[in-house]
């Protein structure tokens, strides 16, 4: 069995879907059994290590939707694929079978968030992936149950198959990994101790409602640690940024894959109210580095973090205060939760995905 996957988006810098492809294609690499793997690739100016032992077939720079489709569709033809893996879309006409594995449904859910034009294409193509596709694969059951409320197909092809979290995300293993861990934060110009937010500037992940409750509390004491929000500017988030930098958040904008266990390493916690998650990676990746986790208690959250994380009501303002505070004065319960993350984030790997993946193609 021949398994072609879409990586053109590796080395793009835009988020989740990167990292999916990174740590399914590196937990395909690390099974014992696993079936012959090639790699669709563009040409981007920061480009990861991938697997020696996986063929890449570069198609040269990114291209608009329209063309890269059919450009995919070519390549698959020439390099005679059974299998053909890609996040939301896939070309209109397939020379294999095909899996789409579709992260969420926010542009459906709350088509509000998007510009109007990129809701009608994710809508269209994602809709049109979901028909012709063999299988398709969802990263939670949350998002299972969302792709089927909006989309009328067979439920039989939809599978959920949790993400993972890379070996990366540990925990400090003496004083030398963390002063290292300092010097590279340093070049984002971020100091401990702080409270972390990470995750793209974007509507859906309520970082206004985060602004307010922190701002709250530093009102009303001196010891609140600075805030910092890690992730790239998305659509619609003009005002909120110059909200944040007037209230002196530091914005350390795109960090390198290699920086973000750093990060949540030297993190007081992680702060993750977001309003709609498919999954939610940062919250089991600072669990994984020992840091203790706020996030919501709606969506896809619950079923990640489980019992390892203060889970509170995004839409309430005074609750994700609240639970920031208790955070910041209760030491017992810092060190309860540290303890819970790990063992939770210990049952996510990439290998386990992969593997599932493979069950699924035979």
């Amino acid at each position: 069995m021949h398994l072609v996957i879409n990586a053109s988006e590796i080395g793009r810098r835009r988020g989740g879907n990167e990292t999916y492809l990174l740590g399914l294609i590196w937990g395909l690499a690390a099974l014992s059994s696993r079936p012959q793997v090639s790699l669709l690739t563009c040409r981007w100016d920061d480009f990861p290590p991938l697997p020696p032992s996986f063929p890449q077939l570069n198609v040269g720079p990114y291209r608009r939707l329209p063309f890269f489709l059919w450009q995919q569709a070519l390549a698959l033809r020439r390099l005679k694929a059974d299998w053909y893996l890609s996040n939301f879309f896939l070309p209109p006409v397939l020379p294999c079978r095909g899996v789409v594995v579709v992260h969420d449904l926010s542009f459906r859910a709350y088509p509000d968030y998007f510009p109007r034009p990129v809701a009608w294409y994710m809508r269209w193509l994602t809709g049109l992936a979901v028909r012709q596709a063999h299988l398709v694969v969802t990263v939670s059951e949350f998002s299972r149950r969302e792709l089927l409320r909006f989309y009328a197909v067979d439920e039989r092809k939809v599978v959920s198959i949790h993400n993972g979290v890379g070996p990366e995300f540990r925990p400090a293993r003496d004083e030398a990994t963390g002063a290292a861990d300092r010097a590279a934060i340093a070049r984002y110009g971020v100091t401990p101790p702080y409270i972390l937010a990470v995750g793209n500037i974007h509507p859906r992940k309520n970082l206004a409602r985060l602004l307010e409750a922190y701002l709250t509390l530093r009102r009303r004491r001196a010891d609140i640690p600075p805030l910092v929000w890690a992730g790239i500017e998305r659509w619609g988030s003009d005002e909120l940024l110059e909200r944040a930098r007037t209230a002196g958040v530091t914005l350390t904008g795109f960090i390198a894959q290699a920086d973000l266990p750093s990060l949540y390493r030297q993190a007081t916690m992680l702060v993750y109210p977001s309003l709609y998650e498919g999954f939610g990676l940062p919250p089991l990746e600072a669990m994984a580095c020992g840091t203790p986790v706020i996030t919501s208690n709606t969506t896809s959250l619950p079923e990640v973090v489980g019992e390892a994380a203060l889970r509170v009501d995004p839409a309430d303002t005074v609750a994700i205060a609240s639970a920031i505070e208790r955070l910041l004065d209760d030491s017992a319960l810092r060190e309860r939760l540290r303890q819970a993350g790990l063992e939770r984030a210990a049952l996510f790997t990439w290998e386990h995905t992969a593997r599932r993946l493979v069950e699924q193609l035979r």
